[in-house]
Formats: structure tokens, sequence, C-alpha cells
């Protein structure tokens, strides 16, 4: 039986898993620009027709990767803060440490994650995957510092802002980390991220202050 007979047979979700994960190997070996649907099927080992089946075109089969990419980094952030003291500054500590393990620094994860940046500005699909997986992100650590605030009595706090600030930190370690490991360990990272809460609780939440006169 042809690999094309044996994928028509799976399963539908099997069947997106397989064309994701071909999406990836491309994305990784030849860039947004270089990945075409051509290459992806090939390593796939289905007909080009067989993806248009399922996909509009490339950016929305990569819009596709990018949710799934995404999914699995969500769902291994909140594993690690499920697992954690059910105080906010614990569930922090969690995120951080999952945010510098070894499945999220792993090299070919940032070579797919710059690939999908890379494209982001390209296709209105990819646009969107990324803006709804961003918004989830700094959802996540907004719930979080919010809970931190009213935990510490903090007044007027506007954790929307902190977690942009929050995020941006972390996606610059994450990134220099993935392009240049020898910067700083996890370890290091995490000392960086956990610095940035201590400054926090110390009063630097100040600069986190919602525009009132209360301020």
């Amino acid at each position: 039986m042809s690999q094309e007979a044996r994928f028509s047979r799976m399963e539908p979700e099997l069947r997106k898993a397989n064309l994701i994960e071909a999406t990836l190997v491309c994305l990784k070996r030849h860039g947004f620009q270089g990945a075409s649907i051509r290459k992806i099927s090939a390593e796939a080992g289905v007909s080009v027709g067989l993806i248009s089946h399922h996909y509009s075109g490339k950016d929305e089969l990569v819009a596709e990767a990018y949710r799934a990419i995404t999914g699995r980094v969500m769902s291994l952030l909140r594993d690690a803060m499920s697992h954690a003291a059910p105080n906010a500054r614990e569930r922090l500590s969690a995120f951080f440490r999952g945010s510098f393990s070894a499945e999220l620094l792993d090299p070919q994860l940032i070579d797919a994650w710059l690939a999908f940046w890379g494209a982001v500005r390209t296709a209105e699909s990819i646009n969107l995957a990324h803006e709804h997986s961003y918004g989830e992100y700094r959802g996540i650590l907004r719930k979080v510092l919010t809970d931190l605030a009213q935990e510490e009595n903090w007044e007027n706090f506007d954790a929307d802002l902190a977690a942009i600030s929050l995020s941006a930190l972390l996606d610059g370690l994450w990134l220099e980390s993935g392009l240049n490991p020898g910067t700083f360990t996890p370890e290091q990272g995490i000392q960086i991220c956990e610095a940035w809460v201590d400054g926090l609780q110390a009063g630097g939440r100040q600069r986190f202050c919602v525009q009132t006169t209360g301020c």
C-alpha cells in the first residue's frame, strides 16, 4: 500500500498531525519562503492535491502548524504551573522553570519559531495565529500577576502592562538562549525572571500603576 493510501486511511487528527510535522521539518530546513507545498507534500509522502484538499495553501498550513506548536508550549507551561503551590509567586516560578525547560529550549523548536516570526507579517492567517497565541500567553501571565497583586494587596496595579513587560523579557531571554546558548544557562534565565518579580514586589509595581490620581 502506498504512503498516500495509508495517509488517506488515517484518522483526521492523525492526518493533520502528519502534515504539521512535515511542515515543521520543511520550515526548519528551508525557512518560510523556501518551504513550498511541493516540498511539504514530499516530506509527508502525499500528493500536492491531497494537501490542497485540506488546506487552501501554504499560509493556512503554516498557520495551523503555528497553532499546534503554541498549543504544545501552552500545555507544558500550564502543566508546570498546575504542579506548583497555589500561591501566585510559586506559580510564576513554575512558569519560569517551564519556560527554560529542555523541551522549550530545543534548538529545533527555536528554528521553527524563527520561521514563524519571519512569516507573521507575510500572511494574514499566520498573523492571526500569532495574535491568538500571544494573547493566550499574555493572558496566563496577566492572570497570575493579577493574583499576585491581590495576594499582596496592591492597589491600581496594571496587570496587562506588567504582563507585556514580563512576556517581552521572557521572549528576549528565550530567543537569545536559542541563538547563543553560551550567553547564560537556563538556571540564570530563571534567576533573571525571578529578579524581575523580586523588583516588582520590592516596589517596582509602581511602574505598572494604573494612571489615576490614586497612584
